[in-house]
């Protein structure tokens, strides 16, 4: 498949169909230009997402604080973009998906330009929530363009496209980050942008046509209000530093009366934000069951590694940003593999094994020590890599492969939602781990056999949530997914 994503990189000259929304004086170039700007839109958040994370030590000592305790800038980002996603489209269909690219545009960089400027953990979570506003307009806006805007024949290949910049983002992002950290400052990697933001602005005034207004449905704000109350509420769960309390307990059970309040609002309602039948889809059900719990270790180790590389093990930004490279690339080539692998074996088998395997390199990794050979490190980061990209390549698939079409739509908006819900989760949970485990409440009595241990217990228990996760995934049918007749294009657009 890899190959195949990277072969449209030369993306061709389409013809315009009959029922083309463009006017024929402009409608070749923005056939051909549009793609591009929405592949670099996409490139600009993925970039920012996977950049921050290397640069916490030096923004921490920037800032005067625990470098293990700033989980809530890169929370607040993810949890923003979960509480703004489910209202994207709907504002695209109302106000024009032109308009609404465009303020998304102008959000992210804005955001970008106060995340630079921000001298405390406070104001950088804050600015990292605008940046989250921008980035939940930004891909599923942009692919409604490419929806709108071309042949139905012509998506699957122009959807390829853009998403490259999903596997590229991330591959480079942390070492981007160690670079521009050690050889300029972390404001850097907020400052570069802005460029990025005001050039993509400028070529969709011209490349991205004005796209018919819908009627749109009357949207569900009260299940709105209850769903991202409920989300933001886990974000202030998420952010506190202490590991038990009685404030924690308080927000935790609102959280949860307030997700079981929606639920039953949602059942007795028919124009809802999450069509809950889709959980009597059983292969539904299960994945984004599984898909929660799984992505807990997915969502810790981007935040994980950097940190322990370079506080426990001693490497620069530069270095610790070079060893998580194999990660990545090792991400990317086990695309290619994961279609005929599912098909051999079957969602259930596949996602046992895999989450057995996974669980093991997280474990492994408090294997690793100042000793570790370097060669050995970058091996056990690739194996991890993989793996780890099965897992969300399957679970992502199975989820959505068994729903009829009319639920299509929903499905994906809530996997999208709980994917970032997820993965703040994981962040949230390896913080709290390296607080309890090392008591980071006395942070001068930390030397490096301290550190060392903190990390490597916070691994074992992380790699001990993963595998028990896999109980989830012996309840898949064995038939999932044998309606479809074409496996990788459906598995490719599930990605």
């Amino acid at each position: 498949m890899i190959v195949k994503v990277f072969a449209v990189a030369q993306l061709p000259n389409f013809p315009a169909s009959k029922t083309s929304i463009m006017n024929k004086h402009s409608q070749d170039l923005q056939f051909k230009l549009l793609p591009w700007l929405i592949a670099t839109a996409f490139f600009m958040q993925m970039l920012d997402g996977s950049v921050l994370n290397t640069a916490l030590p030096a923004i921490a000592e920037s800032f005067g604080a625990n470098p293990l305790r700033m989980q809530a800038t890169v929370i607040a980002y993810m949890l923003s973009v979960a509480v703004f996603l489910p209202v994207s489209g709907w504002l695209a269909d109302k106000f024009g998906v032109k308009k609404i690219f465009m303020t998304a545009i102008v959000i992210f960089t804005f955001g970008s330009l106060l995340c630079s400027l921000s001298g405390s953990i406070i104001t950088l979570s804050a600015s990292r929530v605008l940046q989250g506003i921008g980035g939940a307009f930004l891909i599923p806006v942009g692919r409604l363009a490419v929806l709108r805007v071309y042949p139905r024949s012509q998506y699957v290949k122009i959807l390829s496209f853009i998403v490259l910049p999903a596997l590229i983002g991330p591959l480079i992002g942390p070492m981007v980050g160690g670079f521009l950290v050690q050889y300029a400052s972390w404001h850097w990697i907020f400052l570069i942008n802005i460029p990025v933001g005001i050039v993509c602005f400028i070529a969709a005034i011209y490349c991205m046509p004005k796209i018919k207004v819908f009627e749109t449905a009357k949207f569900d704000w009260l299940g709105f209000v209850l769903f991202d109350s409920a989300v933001l509420l886990l974000f202030a769960f998420a952010a506190r530093n202490n590991f038990l309390g009685i404030s924690r307990i308080i927000i935790f059970y609102t959280s949860a009366i307030l997700i079981l309040a929606f639920c039953l609002y949602s059942i007795k309602k028919k124009n809802v934000l999450f069509n809950l039948k889709m959980f009597e889809n059983r292969s539904f059900a299960i994945g984004i069951t599984g898909n929660f719990f799984t992505r807990l270790a997915g969502g810790a180790m981007p935040f994980l590694a950097p940190l322990f590389l370079q506080t426990a093990i001693g490497y620069s930004p530069a270095k610790a940003g070079a060893t998580l490279l194999p990660m990545g690339i090792a991400a990317i080539f086990a695309k290619s593999v994961v279609t005929p692998a599912i098909t051999k074996f079957g969602y259930r088998n596949f996602l046992i094994i895999n989450t057995a395997f996974l669980s093991a390199f997280v474990a492994s990794i408090s294997l690793i020590d100042n000793s570790t050979p370097y060669i050995a490190i970058l091996v056990l980061f690739a194996l991890f890599g993989a793996a780890n990209s099965f897992q969300f390549t399957a679970v992502n698939a199975l989820t959505l492969i068994d729903l009829p079409d009319n639920m299509i739509s929903g499905g994906n908006a809530l996997l999208s939602v709980v994917m970032q819900v997820s993965m703040a989760m994981g962040v949230a949970v390896a913080a709290l781990l390296l607080a309890a485990v090392g008591d980071l409440q006395e942070t001068k009595n930390f030397h490096a056999g301290n550190i060392l241990f903190t990390f490597h217990s916070t691994y074992i228990i992380i790699g001990v949530i993963s595998f028990i996760s896999s109980i989830v995934f012996f309840f898949i049918q064995k038939d999932a997914g044998s309606k479809i007749k074409d496996t990788e294009t459906a598995i490719t657009n599930y990605e």
